[in-house]
């Protein structure tokens, strides 16, 4: 963790590692460096924007719980992380950088200032406040001022968050579940590319019982072979229950192929309220970090998790497993932060189906920004590496699969619709958007930017590489497992629907780094895809399976999620 276990897990591991959308400013192939390897190349700078924004919430936390500065460093701050992990790795960050911040305090520099001095800042170009920053309503007690005033601020180099390092390249570099005992790419455990990401393994000590399974492996006929939750025999027709409840409903999974926004990527704003923070505000911080700080299972296409009435989760899947319960659990979110259409091809290995033994899959093919973010993806180029997903597809998937691609957003809709509204920080979103470019830490240069002409210029080339799946279209091409389609990103259409109902297109945006789509989003796009779908090609999604309420009857809630 860099200065804040609010922010070093998950601003760090999110763009500087590739977890956000559209992060890395180069293409990632087989002979790059490993992921922890860019942690160390950018550390500086992440370091720096993590430092500065850090002390700012501090100060802020500081004015809703009034307590001398010192104290609240000293005693309190690790405790609001109730992880034994993440409270020792505070800890150290403590003792290594806690008596310079309240030095620097007292001597009324800015966030800034302190940063570059201990040594997170490599210069002081970037800046969130100006030099001799006197924040307001802060005090220390009278030993505090004795131990810390005039002390020198030294730069201290030692960096207390060596074991995220390990983790991530561990876990983070394939994308793959870190616990499948019987490596048949699912998992009982949810984190870690486990069955938040790919529907729940029943079995994870037998490699050819897993969800989506057609063929029963096994000469007993009444196991769960593919974790749906049927099993059993009929004791009246002595026939298994998968056998009379699911045959000739046509089940069908659902997977998304993708960047972060298939991903959900989304960072709490809680992390960022420093009003919340003393409520258990990082109760949910280990985990998210071990979900990559992505919300697959709330996700519009693969999100599985009950709505509540502050929470609404609308996905394909939830909609294809109403219509027909056998598919329950027969999803996979094989979206990754970062991934461009280069990357894709490389991540295309996380996917898990068996032409010969598995039920088809209904499959979206999402990049909807990472190749005009940073060095833009040449036309020609972009239409190549999508022809070598479909090619991957198509040799992966069953016959009678369905392929939907969805096109690249018209981004310069975050810049208008956020641009003078206030950041959670306390900035302006164009204050923000410019001192993260400043810290080479702008997940979006070409649409976060203040700069109309880039702007324009961004949105044309997104445009121009949609061309090349309607070019593909066109083309007639035909792939022997699965047939296609191409949609534009259906940005514009939800936000016309939000309007319509009266919500603010706020709300449709992620609040923290204002570029990701939001919950209220992905329950809309759930919405829209299922819709369209629907009214496009009804034959793809099936008729409601019948017996529906008979396995509600016999096997309840199918074991869950």
């Amino acid at each position: 963790m860099k200065l804040l276990p609010t922010l070093a897990i998950i601003l760090v591991l999110s763009s500087s590692l590739g977890l956000a959308s559209g992060s890395l400013p180069h293409r990632i192939n087989p002979t790059s460096p490993t992921v922890s390897d860019k942690i160390l190349k950018l550390d500086v700078k992440w370091s720096c924007l993590l430092c500065s924004v850090g002390l700012d919430l501090l100060m802020q936390y500081v004015v809703v719980h009034p307590q001398p500065f010192d104290v609240f460093i000293e005693e309190h701050f690790c405790t609001l992380f109730k992880n034994e992990l993440l409270r020792d790795t505070c800890i150290e960050f403590i003792k290594i950088y806690g008596g310079s911040i309240i030095a620097g305090l007292m001597s009324k520099l800015s966030s800034d200032e302190i940063c570059q001095l201990v040594g997170l800042c490599d210069s002081g170009e970037c800046r969130l406040r100006p030099k001799k920053y006197p924040y307001p309503q802060l005090s220390f007690t009278i030993e505090g001022y004795l131990k810390y005033r005039g002390m020198p601020i030294k730069q201290n180099g030692l960096k207390p968050w060596q074991w995220i390092k390990d983790l991530i390249d561990k876990v983070f570099k394939d994308h793959q579940p870190a616990f499948d005992l019987d490596s048949d790419g699912f998992s009982d455990v949810s984190w870690l590319r486990g069955s938040n990401w790919r529907g729940k393994d029943c079995n994870d000590l037998d490699g050819s019982i897993y969800p989506g399974r057609k063929i029963n492996p096994k000469f007993n006929p009444g196991i769960d072979f593919n974790c749906n939750g049927i099993k059993g025999i009929d004791p009246q027709t002595k026939k298994p229950w998968k056998e009379l409840l699911c045959e000739n409903t046509n089940p069908l999974g659902v997977a998304v192929v993708g960047d972060s926004a298939g991903a959900h990527f989304a960072i709490p704003s809680a992390w960022f309220n420093v009003s919340q923070w003393a409520s258990g505000a990082f109760d949910d911080l280990l985990t998210r970090f071990l979900n990559e700080i992505d919300l697959p299972h709330l996700s519009g296409y693969t999100g599985y998790v009950d709505s509540t009435e502050n929470l609404s989760v609308r996905s394909v899947y939830k909609y294809l497993r109403e219509m027909n319960l056998c598919n329950h659990r027969d999803f996979q979110n094989i979206a990754v932060n970062g991934g461009d259409s280069l990357e894709t091809i490389s991540n295309m290995k996380a996917f898990k189906r068996d032409p010969k033994n598995d039920h088809p899959m209904l499959v979206f093919l999402e990049l909807i920004g990472n190749d005009v973010c940073y060095g833009p993806t040449e036309p020609a180029d972009f239409k190549e590496n999508i022809l070598n997903v479909l090619d991957l597809l198509n040799s992966t998937l069953p016959k009678g699969s369905h392929v939907v691609m969805l096109g690249l957003v018209n981004g310069s809709l975050l810049y208008e619709n956020l641009h003078d509204s206030l950041h959670p920080i306390g900035v302006t979103y164009e204050d923000f958007y410019e001192y993260i470019t400043c810290q080479q830490s702008n997940p979006c240069v070409g649409w976060l930017t203040k700069d109309p002409v880039a702007r324009a210029a961004t949105t044309k080339r997104a445009f121009e590489l949609n061309d090349q799946y309607k070019a593909i279209m066109n083309e007639g091409r035909v792939w022997a497992n699965f047939d296609h389609v191409y949609y534009d990103f259906p940005t514009e259409d939800i936000m016309a629907r939000a309007e319509a109902q009266g919500i603010d297109i706020r709300e449709l945006i992620e609040p923290v780094d204002g570029f990701h789509p939001s919950q209220l989003f992905h329950a809309m796009l759930g919405d829209w895809l299922w819709e369209t779908l629907k009214r496009d090609r009804p034959m793809w999604i099936g008729e409601t399976n019948p017996n529906n309420q008979r396995i509600i009857q016999l096997f309840g809630n199918q074991g869950g999620h």
